[in-house]
């Protein structure tokens, strides 16, 4: 299959746009409906880490199936030289140093500081929800977190997402909803832990970060400087919870 695309690298074809989209505007909310599932509908059911493992298995099989065998892109068409994405990483470890330093620095504002501590009890338990439940459950859980779901988010949403929606949208327009789809599913997690008030700024916050990973990805064409920003910042995240959880 030739695919026919104009200047802007915009497919042309209708049936081709149709495809691409039946495939990522599901992907877009199906997130955002597991986390209900396994944060909500499910609470403190066993059941509820199979779900959550389930929604993870989706992002990581979905964009293959939808890409190669739904779509049927060619292969050549995301082929990127590993040069860029050794020349992303500076921009990624600034950016995730300066939004990881700025977390850091936030928790210790007073007023912030005692908001988060207040809803220590509420994290444990939706943590032992998950089976993490000692220091070394809650460290090992946070590397998994921090190195391999921070790419597996990378490669779902900026990669297959924004990427996808890129190439039947203006950029922009792109970039917002990817990065709200984003947010959805945090929107909910937050919720669990922290006021309404709260999830929805944390929330939001992701998904501002969701849209800078978007724009370093379209900037620098490669996943791997967003990868590592996103690594970092989720970091400095696990850092403070450490602190909620265990301090003292």
């Amino acid at each position: 299959m030739t695919e026919k695309a104009n200047m802007d690298g915009l497919l042309t074809s209708v049936a081709e746009r149709r495809r691409l989209l039946a495939c990522v505007l599901p992907a877009l909310v199906i997130p955002f409906a597991a986390s209900l599932l396994y944060f909500v509908v499910m609470g403190d059911s066993p059941l509820a880490r199979y779900a959550y493992a389930g929604a993870k298995a989706f992002t990581i099989a979905w964009p293959v199936i939808a890409v190669f065998l739904i779509e049927r892109r060619p292969r050549s068409a995301d082929h990127l030289p590993s040069s860029r994405h050794w020349r992303a990483l500076p921009l990624g470890l600034v950016t995730g140093l300066a939004i990881g330093g700025i977390i850091l620095i936030a928790y210790r504002v007073p007023a912030l500081r005692t908001y988060a501590d207040g809803f220590a009890d509420d994290i444990r338990g939706k943590l032992a929800d998950l089976g993490v439940r000692t220091r070394a459950g809650y460290v090992a859980f946070c590397l998994f977190l921090a190195i391999a779901h921070s790419l597996i988010e990378e490669y779902y949403w900026r990669w297959y997402a924004f990427g996808s929606l890129a190439r039947v949208w203006p950029v922009g327009v792109s970039i917002a909803v990817a990065s709200f789809a984003f947010a959805g599913h945090h929107y909910v997690v937050l919720g669990c832990y922290f006021s309404l008030a709260g999830a929805l700024i944390f929330g939001t916050m992701v998904g501002v970060g969701g849209a800078l990973w978007c724009w370093m990805l379209h900037r620098q064409r490669a996943l791997a400087g967003a990868w590592l920003s996103h690594a970092l910042v989720d970091a400095a995240i696990f850092i403070v919870g450490y602190e909620i959880l265990f301090r003292g």
